[in-house]
């Protein structure tokens, strides 16, 4: 029966059956359903009509679901991308070249925020770090939610973030506040309650045109097509990272694999603790349910009050930030560069430098 429905799905017409359906987005939707994939000039005018303030919510929710199933290619990743960095709030350009460190979330292996933390570090360590910050997903425990429960007001305007990338080398973007054409389809998607192109399309984005990116994809299939899109995209660095106990981030439970983009360049190596100096170590006991929780394990990593499996899985997240950002020559430089921003103080007076600054009327 699959077989004679793929061949009634191929032989079926693009399109619509009535003038209702007859929008921009329908043919797209239904080549989506055929399995056909998109070209990146084809997927960014996709992302237009999907995106359109008159697209019909069923035809979004179709249309997000059939690229799922089908799978977006990087050329996909990458049309839509340029779509979302085109209709982004405009940012001033900026003299320093900023950093982001992120990941997609909702990966099997679950621990505290490690990159918020990390990020808190780099910026310690000299790196000028523009970092976007999302709600959880599939939990309450989404960087956004976190600096929320250690006391940072998330910038809702290019102002605050200009300032802060100037006066300390460091902000969190809320990246709704930044994207608000993609507010009809966010409202959609939360009503499917799957992942999409969505949870992934945000790291590709990044209001301030950042120079280079750590990103942690959830699943190990991600990895090089993120990698790809990036390169089209043009972005100068990057590391995409996937654990092989399933961590978005640079795991201490094992190996990590790696996809770097280094101008137009492409390589895949994997990293291990002890390139960064640093032993395997379990991971498990650093799991949280909350976003207090995990504020509370970063505010004693940041204080320097633990110095365990959760100081070192910060320590090698940092240091490859500053290896991306060209502050560390290596893994194990930028390891001692990060330790000793958390032993200095200076990371723990990020934090506590944007509690003040954004919090203020």
């Amino acid at each position: 029966m699959k077989g004679d429905r793929s061949d009634w799905l191929l032989a079926a017409p693009v399109s619509a059956t009535n003038r209702k359906a007859d929008t921009p987005l329908f043919p797209f939707l239904a080549r989506l359903m055929r399995g056909d994939n998109l070209s990146y000039d084809e997927a960014a005018d996709f992302f237009w009509a999907l995106t359109a303030q008159d697209a019909d919510p069923l035809q979004i929710a179709a249309s997000l679901a059939a690229l799922t199933a089908k799978g977006e290619t990087f050329e996909e990743l990458a049309g839509m991308a340029s779509v979302m960095r085109r209709n982004t709030v405009p940012m001033r350009p900026t003299n320093r070249k900023a950093v982001d460190i992120t990941g997609t979330g909702s990966s099997t292996a679950k621990t505290f925020n490690v990159s918020t933390a990390a990020a808190f570090v780099a910026a310690g360590a000299g790196l000028t770090v523009a970092k976007q910050s999302n709600r959880g997903v599939m939990s309450s425990s989404g960087s956004a939610d976190i600096l929320k429960e250690l006391g940072v007001k998330l910038a809702a305007e290019p102002g605050p973030v200009q300032a802060g990338l100037s006066g300390m080398g460091l902000s969190f973007l809320f990246p709704p506040k930044f994207h608000p054409t993609l507010l009809n389809v966010a409202a959609v998607k939360r009503k499917l309650g799957i992942r999409t192109c969505l949870n992934v399309l945000g790291l590709l984005a990044n209001p301030v045109r950042v120079s280079g990116q750590l990103v942690g994809v959830w699943h190990r299939s991600l990895v090089l097509p993120v990698a790809k899109a990036l390169a089209l995209l043009k972005t100068p660095r990057a590391w995409v990272v996937h654990g092989s106990d399933g961590l978005d981030e640079i795991t201490l439970a094992g190996g990590t694999g790696v996809v770097e983009l280094n101008g137009e360049n492409i390589r895949h190596f994997k990293l291990t603790p002890n390139d960064f100096g640093l032993k395997v170590g379990k991971i498990d006991h650093l799991r949280t349910n909350t976003a207090k929780e995990s504020a509370a394990i970063i505010r004693d990593v940041l204080a320097s009050k633990r110095r365990d499996e959760a100081r070192s899985l910060v320590v090698m997240n940092a240091a490859a930030a500053l290896v991306i950002g060209n502050l560390a020559k290596d893994p194990i430089h930028a390891a001692r560069m990060a330790e000793q921003s958390i032993d200095s103080g200076m990371a723990q007076n990020k934090l506590e430098r944007l509690i003040q600054t954004s919090n203020k009327k």
